[in-house]
């Protein structure tokens, strides 16, 4: 991993960023806003900020349909935390906080069989760099 030019930079994913109520869940899915890249499908909605709210708020999931081990699914989740920990600070973070927006973001595995990480993060930067644009 390359050191940033700002050596206190660090990338974190912290609890007050994950989007947590299902009732914020559900409208994501009635505004019917989304983009696929495959294997993760991601809702997304943009939002006046309230002070002391974070700027980006997001959840994860994997299908139990689909997964039927736990195992599986937490590790699908890991991994697409993982690759948006490492990447949502390049894309949005000032944007987002110059806007005064909020952004929320639901992430879905879509597909049948559990890819690896790489395949993972390329599809999350290709989602992540779309939702910038809408």
């Amino acid at each position: 991993m390359q050191p940033d030019a700002d050596s206190n930079f660090r990338n974190t994913f912290k609890k007050h960023d994950r989007l947590k109520s299902s009732l914020s869940i559900e409208t994501l899915y009635r505004e019917n806003q989304y983009i696929v890249s495959y294997p993760l499908k991601c809702y997304y909605a943009f939002s006046e900020r309230k002070e002391n709210e974070s700027a980006i708020r997001v959840a994860f999931t994997a299908p139990k349909k689909t997964f039927k081990s736990a195992v599986a699914r937490n590790k699908l989740k890991r991994r697409m935390r993982e690759a948006y920990r490492l990447n949502f600070r390049k894309i949005w973070e000032t944007e987002m906080q110059q806007n005064n927006k909020q952004l929320k973001l639901f992430f879905i595995y879509i597909g049948k069989d559990i890819l690896d990480y790489n395949s993972i993060e390329k599809n999350m930067v290709v989602l992540m760099k779309n939702v910038k644009r809408g």
